[in-house]
């Protein structure tokens, strides 16, 4: 836990330090300007009002729309269209667009807050460990100013027993044999994020590193010692030219993960149990893109799309590697309705397409190769904003086609609702 609170405190101090150095360098006459314009969209007093952008080195085009004036709850663009508006994933991906920007969001149905004062912010969620029925609560503590923003992120959840007497005790339901016991459950969650923006792009990083632990110190004499290990790590990194895009917007990035799960009985490593998904690491690059195909001040029409490349390499004694290729086509319309634009109905659909996937097992020289297309995702939802500062959105969404006459099935069904106030 040591090393974890380290890693914690030296990201914090790595982000401040890149913040004070990022603040005496010379910046030339378009990143002023970016600036400029960043500050102006964050402190605009109106959510759907166009905010006056200053010319000469961005044009005009359906980033500066009224459509993207707006930030929208989760339930708006599901399936990440680059050129739509904002949304609060986007944020917590890109830490550095909460400058300037004060409000505060509740979704009760994802178990999000965040508040946001417009330099510093904080958001409360949930996390869910693989194999690990608890859920625990997440605080994230962020700081932004134009151009650069950091967080971090912690959920963490620990148990420890003593049983020092020569039976069995029953601890709240937990048989607790002779010997010492210590438990990291609910998926002991560290997390941080940077990103800056700089020649017109943003680029951002994050790492999370998820643990589940139990180990058990027994009397040797009535059982083995056992010592069980979950931990994951994951690290995104990506690039985007949405603050200066024109109708084109794209993002370029990458994800390694590397999870490891094992068992060991007196020092002696075991097969995973049936069921446990054993370890591996990946790479997965990718591109994701967005294009307003048609537009008008009350309508627009979004075409995006996403190409994803995984490699995956389980490791001994499986010697399983996995190539992976993903395609995700996408649309998404939305609607102004009234003459003060104070209602919005958005829609939009999209798929996965496994268009290659390659399995080796070198150990049992076997091999397999697919493609699929996978049933189709829809989703409609609304926003309702009232004056300046108090919008709602509501969002209705289906796996559709997922059997011949069967267009609506329960499990894919969602809804999401979140509120927001602004100041």
């Amino acid at each position: 836990m040591n090393l974890k609170t380290m890693f914690g405190i030296g990201l914090v101090g790595f982000g401040l330090a890149f913040a004070q150095d990022g603040s005496y360098e010379s910046r030339s006459l378009s990143e002023q300007e970016l600036q400029k314009q960043e500050e102006q969209a964050a402190s605009s007093e109106s959510l759907t009002s166009p905010v006056a952008f200053v010319k000469p080195d961005i044009p005009k085009d359906s980033k500066r729309t009224p459509f993207n004036a707006i930030l929208h709850g989760k339930s708006y663009n599901r399936n990440s269209n680059m050129a739509a508006a904002n949304n609060m994933d986007l944020l917590l991906k890109y830490p550095n667009l909460f400058a300037n920007r004060k409000f505060f969001y509740i979704e009760p149905t994802n178990k999000l807050g965040v508040v946001s004062l417009g330099s510093f912010f904080t958001a409360f969620d949930i996390s869910k460990a693989p194999h690990d029925d608890n859920q625990l609560g997440r605080l994230t503590l962020g700081y932004a100013v134009p151009g650069f923003g950091f967080y971090i992120r912690a959920g963490l959840g620990r148990d420890k027993v003593n049983n020092e007497g020569e039976k069995n005790v029953n601890v709240e339901g937990d048989q607790v044999r002779p010997g010492k016991k210590s438990k990291t459950f609910g998926g002991d969650d560290w997390a941080a994020s940077i990103a800056k923006s700089f020649l017109g792009m943003n680029v951002a990083a994050d790492v999370d590193w998820l643990t589940t632990k139990a180990q058990t110190h027994v009397d040797p004499d009535l059982g083995a010692e056992t010592e069980e290990h979950f931990d994951s790590l994951t690290v995104n990194l990506s690039l985007t030219n949405a603050p200066t895009a024109k109708n084109f917007t794209w993002t370029l990035g990458a994800r390694f993960v590397r999870f490891h799960n094992e068992t060991e009985e007196d020092g002696d490593l075991k097969d995973p149990k049936q069921g446990d998904l054993p370890s591996f690491w990946s790479i997965t690059p990718y591109i994701r893109g967005g294009l307003s195909v048609l537009e008008n001040e009350n309508a627009r029409v979004l075409i995006g799309g996403a190409a994803i490349v995984s490699y995956k390499n389980e490791d001994d004694p499986s010697e399983i590697y996995e190539l992976t290729t993903v395609l995700q086509p996408s649309m998404l319309g939305e609607v102004f309705v009234g003459e003060n634009k104070n209602f919005m109905f958005y829609g939009e659909v999209g798929y996965d397409w496994v268009a290659f996937r390659y399995l080796k097992n070198k150990d049992a020289d076997y091999s397999k190769m697919m493609d699929v297309m996978n049933s189709v995702n829809a989703s409609v939802g609304f926003r309702y904003q009232y004056k300046d500062f108090l919008a709602v959105e509501m969002g209705l969404g289906e796996k559709l086609f997922t059997g011949l006459g069967n267009y609506f099935q329960a499990d894919g069904t969602f809804i999401d609702f979140s509120a927001m106030i602004r100041f």
